[in-house]
């Protein structure tokens, strides 16, 4: 077998592989980043005049997956919380700015509010000012009894049932955390005869950490990090495996 070098820059797309079926939950093909770390312990002799290192043993080694995404999915988030995707019964807050009507005096606000959720406030040059509570609510509109005249702005807040199919809600809750997956990576080398090869990474087991940031920065977009916890398989003690094609 030859010694063939390489060099390596293509970040990896990965799949991560739910482990009791076997099957992929999640490819992620817009990563920005995809590193693996290694690190192990050290204990060492040490003895004779100046106290030198005489020997040392390796022991305890630890592997991660460090990856940066440059999208966020509703799967990717879920699998950050633990929790499924929810697509039904979604509860949502709601902030209109409505001009008031003729009389009688009102508002329609875009979606049917529930209960007693409503709290509206008069607008006056752009800036909410006193909370408005002569009101009430028929469906979708909010008629006003004082306070409100034609002209007026009202700022209204409510919570309500969201209709829209599309719409998605993932909870983030104390009692659930990220699963374990088999991880496995494809990218590309260069060898120094300038032909590209595929190389792979394969992770039996790996824990998908908890800890995590959504940065919502006004001059920066955000990336989404996902860093995983490489555990030894059973029967093997293999962290894992990289395989050059």
């Amino acid at each position: 077998m030859s010694n063939l070098r390489y060099g390596l820059k293509e970040v990896a797309n990965v799949i991560f592989f739910d482990i009791s079926t076997n099957k992929p939950v999640l490819f992620f093909d817009t990563l920005k980043v995809s590193t693996i770390e290694n690190e192990s312990e050290s204990a060492e002799a040490r003895g004779g005049q100046g106290n030198n290192k005489l020997m040392s043993w390796d022991f305890g080694r630890t592997a991660s997956l460090t990856m940066q995404d440059a999208l966020l999915s509703d799967t990717s988030l879920a699998m950050l919380s633990g929790n499924e995707v929810k697509t039904t019964g979604i509860r949502a807050v709601a902030r209109e700015v409505l001009t008031v009507s003729a009389s009688p005096f009102k508002v329609t606000l875009k979606d049917t509010p529930i209960g007693s959720t409503v709290t509206t406030y008069k607008v006056v040059n752009g800036i909410m000012t006193a909370e408005n509570t002569t009101f009430t609510v028929a469906t979708k509109d909010v008629t006003f009894t004082t306070g409100m005249v034609q002209g007026d702005q009202a700022m209204v807040f409510y919570e309500y049932l969201v209709t829209d199919i599309n719409a998605t809600q993932v909870t983030f809750s104390g009692n659930a955390f990220p699963a374990t997956y088999k991880v496995v990576g494809d990218t590309v080398v260069r060898g120094e005869d300038g032909i590209d090869r595929k190389m792979q990474f394969y992770i039996p087991k790996a824990k998908l950490q908890s800890n995590f940031s959504l940065s919502m920065d006004v001059e920066n977009v955000s990336t989404f990090d996902f860093n995983l916890d490489i555990l030894t398989e059973a029967g093997t003690n293999r962290l894992y495996d990289i395989i050059r094609l």
